[in-house]
């Protein structure tokens, strides 16, 4: 029986993310791809128990599942955090996706993206002041947002192609969030609910 990572992601699940166990970074022996179709998640025991639905990011593989108990209903392919590193005046940002146990926090139609620091940082601009008109950037964002941390969301993108290339190591875009198309990140909008789990790995 795999009691051990069923327990532990009872446990993980919270309002705030969390790492994840070791066995789940590795990969879960709860979860396999078939051949046939390409890419379909088999899954021997639903990896959250928690929920009925809950959303899988394998970022080996740079997909998106959405999981009902132990299949995967809908799936599609992402970017996700390119692991560059920005370091000015003292101050560091890595620019990759974080691993855990996550909860959807809110959702939104046409989100803007409020610019932060390191963005006029690593353009070369002068960084403004937080209320400054600057900061609001209208499209990066896509048609839609399922945000599961603060700065941190599932959404859509004014550059589908670079969600869409073939090798997914190529796919590795982002400044940690996960890209989608603006029609996956619409779908995904509709499957998913304030408090669904979100789990990448």
């Amino acid at each position: 029986m795999r009691t051990a990572p069923r327990l532990l992601l009872l446990a993980l699940l919270g309002a705030a993310a969390r790492p994840l166990p070791a066995q789940f970074a590795a990969g879960s022996p709860a979860l396999r791809l078939d051949d046939e179709p390409p890419g379909r998640v088999i899954l021997t025991e639903p990896l959250i128990h928690a929920s009925p639905r809950y959303v899988l990011i394998r970022i080996a593989e740079n997909r998106l599942y959405v999981v009902e108990r132990d299949r995967a209903i809908w799936s599609a392919p992402v970017g996700t955090g390119s692991g560059f590193r920005l370091e000015s005046a003292g101050r560091a940002w890595e620019f990759g996706t974080p691993r855990g146990v996550f909860r959807v926090q809110r959702k939104e139609k046409d989100p803007v993206w409020i610019k932060p620091d390191w963005a006029f940082i690593k353009e070369g601009q002068p960084v403004p002041p937080l209320d400054s008109p600057l900061r609001r950037q209208e499209g990066m964002l896509g048609t839609t947002a399922v945000y599961i941390g603060y700065e941190l969301a599932m959404h859509g993108t004014d550059s589908p192609e670079l969600v869409l290339r073939p090798d997914p190591e190529e796919r590795r875009v982002s400044h940690g969030c996960i890209r989608l198309t603006n029609e996956d990140a619409r779908t995904l909008y509709h499957l998913v609910d304030v408090g669904t789990p979100v789990l990448i790995y």
